[in-house]
């Protein structure tokens, strides 16, 4: 069995989306600059089928933006972005299943609140230096303990769809 495989998250390259939804309109917010690292550890270092996976990202709330500076404003403040600067995530199981598939289980941190989520990715090796996640799951901003704001007919709904697209060279 060869040696852990490390991966450096390339912050340009890798970025997040989030849609939400209100009453009213669809609520979209987008931030490029994640950051952190993905190793894998298998018989030959490859991802293939059976290797294990861990990783970490990060990125800066003040990163997120929707376009609109109200929206954004209001969203900083119900998250308390100043006292949590960052949403983070870390794998803490990950296998290689199938043509690039992983299973994922992790823990994501948002608002000071650690809840553990499953979910799947996908790994595809641009050349023999460069990797590509891709994912995308839906979330309840309550499990982390979010109040949404409802002002007469507005509604925000409190499910979201995260995507994620990271982007990583090998280390050494």
């Amino acid at each position: 069995m060869t040696g852990p495989t490390r991966w450096s998250i390339d912050p340009e390259a890798s970025r997040v989306e989030i849609d939400g939804a209100s009453s009213v309109h669809p609520i979209r917010a987008e931030a490029a600059g994640l950051a952190g690292w993905i190793q894998s550890i298998g018989p030959t270092g490859a991802l293939e089928p059976g290797t294990e996976v861990s990783g970490f990202i990060a990125i800066d709330v003040q990163r997120l933006g929707s376009g609109n500076p109200l929206i954004d404003r209001e969203t900083r403040r119900r998250i308390q972005a100043r006292r949590h600067p960052q949403i983070t995530g870390e794998i803490v199981a990950g296998l290689v299943v199938a043509d690039g598939s992983l299973d994922l289980t992790g823990i994501i941190e948002f608002r000071g609140e650690r809840i553990e989520v499953e979910g799947s990715m996908v790994a595809t090796l641009l050349g023999t230096d460069r990797l590509l996640l891709e994912g995308a799951s839906r979330f309840d901003v309550r499990w982390w303990g979010l109040r949404l704001p409802r002002l007469g007919l507005l509604r925000v709904y409190p499910e979201i769809d995260v995507s994620v697209h990271v982007e990583a060279d090998r280390e050494g």
